[in-house]
């Protein structure tokens, strides 16, 4: 048997070949190409069996654009995968990362090969108008005993989007821009497995931004690949309140049943938000903050502790009805930013 694994792998692994690709890169806008931008390609590799042992080399290419916006890069991969990325953009544009590329058939048992030479087109976002912004990655947390002021069943969270922090007992916040409600549902309790009973439990989590005129706007944004997602909030639109689900649910297959954890938030769901509108007797709106959110909600809880954890990235504009959103990276006008990361726009 570990023969016929071993045969198998080198069938499938065993051969590299020689792989090219051929990028275009241009401006998002002007379609203009774009001359001097560097690429780096990753040509993956597979040792099948030996991989228990030894990681496999990733053969890497570089290659400037030229005046055409054009370049090749050429390697070798017994995968047949190749990553691009652009880690340093030209002057003037934001980078391009996260581009995949597959040279052979993943649905084929045998995964024959397709081609060995592609072609890709890069478009490249413009830096406009970057501001200074107060950005923030929120977190709360408390794995072991769940965040305080569970009852059971239900805990209601309020933030204050322009202190940047929870209103007591879970931070110093002032204003209640945000309310996040969360109740817990039980379920029935099985013994899927002898002497291991699963309890099945769902949460909601409703987040309300409160006021007229105030709410929110979803965006969905393959972001992967984006320098920027989001460069103005919405001008309408807003909506005052979501709902967001998690927990552990029944999954059948065929006779049996598995329990399966699942959350409905989404890592590409962005949001616009707008806070503490103010409308004339006319009902014009005369002052509001607009700000946004990326990579969604995050919330995560057991049925026996309660809510453990709530985490979000947003970004505001300090200036009243200033809708641009495109953050210069330099400057966060929040004293305690939290956990950025890599730096977005």
């Amino acid at each position: 048997m570990n023969m016929v694994l071993m045969l198998a792998a080198l069938s499938l692994y065993g051969c590299a070949r020689t792989l090219e690709v051929t990028a275009f890169v241009k401006d998002e806008v002007t379609g203009k190409p774009i001359a001097n931008a560097q690429l780096d390609a990753y040509f993956h590799n597979d040792k099948g069996w030996e991989g228990w042992t030894r990681s496999a080399p990733e053969g890497r290419a570089t290659a400037q654009t030229d005046s055409k916006g054009m370049c090749k890069l050429v390697g070798s991969s017994n995968k047949g995968e190749v990553s691009l990325a652009m880690w340093e953009a030209p002057r003037g544009y934001y980078r391009h990362l996260g581009v995949s590329l597959s040279f052979r058939n993943k649905k084929s048992m045998r995964r024959e090969w397709l081609f060995t030479e592609t072609s890709v087109t890069l478009s490249l976002q413009r830096v406009e108008h970057p501001i200074p912004l107060h950005v923030r990655h929120v977190q709360l947390n408390e794995r072991k005993k769940g965040i305080s002021g569970f009852d059971g069943t239900n805990i209601v969270l309020r933030y204050d989007f322009i202190v940047g922090d929870w209103l007591p007992p879970h931070g110093n916040g002032k204003h209640a821009d945000m309310t996040a409600n969360t109740q817990l549902k039980i379920g029935e309790t099985l013994e899927i497995w002898r002497r291991h009973p699963t309890t099945f439990y769902d949460f909601v989590s409703t987040i309300e931004f409160n006021g007229e005129g105030n709410g929110l706007v979803e965006k969905m944004v393959d972001g992967k690949n984006l320098g920027i997602k989001i460069r103005d909030a919405s001008e309408d639109g807003y909506v005052s309140k979501k709902a967001i689900r998690f927990g552990r649910a029944k999954r059948k297959q065929g006779p049996n049943t598995f329990p399966e954890y699942y959350a409905e938030n989404n890592k590409d769901r962005c949001y616009c938000f707008r806070i503490r509108s103010r409308f004339d007797d006319k009902g014009r709106l005369i002052e509001a903050y607009y700000g946004k959110i990326y990579g969604d909600f995050n919330f995560d809880g057991y049925y026996d502790v309660g809510l453990r954890s709530v985490e979000f990235l947003y970004y505001l504009n300090p200036t009243p009805l200033g809708r641009n959103l495109e953050w210069d990276m330099k400057n966060n006008l929040c004293p305690k930013p939290g956990k950025i990361g890599q730096p977005q726009p």
